[in-house]
């Protein structure tokens, strides 16, 4: 049986973030095929290390993971690096926006102004793994493939160009600045096959490698349900209503400074007994609503947001920084109409091919569209029906396994 390696910079079933969900369900659904390895940290919670993992080797749903401890180089000076890093980074950016990009990076696909300064930061996060690095370099032959996923960090842009041959970049880009280092343009060209989330995804790494990018398709991701908790049980221990507007995730001022008071207008304006239901961590430094009409329930566990995904009127994503979105996968799967940010490519794709969401442009058109589907039971049924269409077609994980596999083989 082929050894494989999933590298990630966070592994765990305590660990809920995007990134490290999409591993662990790949890793564990990979087992009946290959010898499945993850190659992680000790990192559990992001600068807490009081929570961290042991070092060494232990097994996670009969998948084996090896944990390196974080060993920051010239850590003290990260952020002075990072500022150095500035220059070739917007050069890049500037030219992305300007359509001029792409063919730059077809014709000179790799820079080299910054590149010393990025590799200092780099190698400077808090999280940097260099005994995870000489693994890889010492026991590279032991391995069919590597698959490294979430190219934020260092193990990927410092790992992925040890055996280009053998890896697999799974990379789930956002639009946003670090795609833009100097740096990643040997990730992203070297290495064998890239599989990404989505078309938008492509694209957006399209206009920033050119022809050079690296062999690529389009795998994806299914999504994972936890038996949903008993409603009532749900609904009485946080206080829910019959009709609700649900935002799950991390509760942050960069993801819901908007939907809040846009919420709140709408309901100025609207009235009715809908609610808006927060669940998620809330940072310390965001100004949480006194108003009765928003309800924070804080972390629920999997069953318990499994019922509330279920029993929602509609589901709120504000976010811009989407490579998927599981949430919008999921709400889809149980035929809950979604309300999105369409500043996301990736979810506004979802809206466009499903027929199963809406997306808006603004704070005016959010609450208009928000009004069309509260008001509308028959648009949410209809919109509804179309989600689990959507999903078995695109992201089951009958579709999506067999991709990778044959991607495995054909290393």
């Amino acid at each position: 049986m082929k050894k494989i390696a999933f590298i990630i910079i966070r592994y765990g079933v305590e660990v809920n973030g995007g990134a490290e969900v999409h591993c662990r369900m790949l890793a564990e659904r990979l087992r009946p095929y290959y010898d499945v390895e993850v190659l992680t940290t000790t990192t559990k919670v992001f600068r807490d290390p009081a929570s961290d993992y042991p070092e060494g080797v232990s097994t996670v749903n009969g998948v084996t993971v090896r944990r390196f401890k974080p060993a920051p180089i010239d850590g003290e000076h990260h952020g002075a690096y990072r500022k150095k890093c500035k220059t070739a980074r917007r050069i890049r950016l500037q030219l992305a926006r300007m359509g001029l990009l792409r063919l730059i990076s077809s014709l000179h696909p790799e820079w080299t102004m910054s590149l010393e300064a990025e590799k200092r930061y780099y190698e400077s996060q808090e999280d940097h793994t260099p005994q995870m690095l000489e693994f890889i370099e010492q026991h590279k032959d032991e391995y069919a493939t590597f698959l490294f996923m979430n190219f934020y960090f260092s193990q990927p842009v410092l790992g992925s160009t040890i055996v280009p041959e053998k890896t697999i970049l799974i990379p789930l880009v956002h639009p946003d600045k670090p795609l833009y280092f100097s740096i990643n343009a040997p990730m992203f060209t070297r290495v064998r096959h890239i599989a990404f989330n989505t078309a938008a995804e492509r694209r957006l790494c399209s206009r920033a490698f050119g022809a050079s990018l690296a062999p690529n398709s389009l795998v994806g991701c299914g999504i994972e349900e936890a038996p949903a908790a008993d409603w009532g049980k749900v609904k009485a221990k946080y206080g829910l209503p019959d009709q609700y507007v649900l935002y799950l995730g991390r509760i942050t001022p960069s993801k819901t400074t908007k939907v809040i008071p846009d919420f709140l207008r709408y309901k100025k304006k609207h009235g009715g007994e809908v609610k808006l239901v927060m669940v998620g961590g809330t940072e310390l430094d965001i100004k949480r609503s006194d108003s009765p009409d928003i309800i924070f329930t804080g972390f629920v566990s999997d069953e318990e947001k499994s019922a509330i995904i279920r029993h929602a009127t509609v589901i709120v994503n504000p976010s811009r920084m989407e490579s998927l979105s599981l949430l919008m996968l999921e709400a889809m799967q149980n035929r809950v109409p979604l309300l999105v940010n369409g500043r996301s490519r990736v979810m506004k794709d979802h809206c466009k091919s499903s027929g199963a969401a809406f997306w808006y442009n603004s704070s005016r058109d959010f609450r208009h569209k928000l009004h069309r589907l509260l008001s509308d039971p028959e648009l949410r049924r209809t919109m509804g029906e179309k989600g689990p269409v959507y999903v078995r077609e695109h992201y089951d994980w009958s579709v999506i396994i067999p991709k990778l596999q044959k991607l495995i083989e054909s290393l």
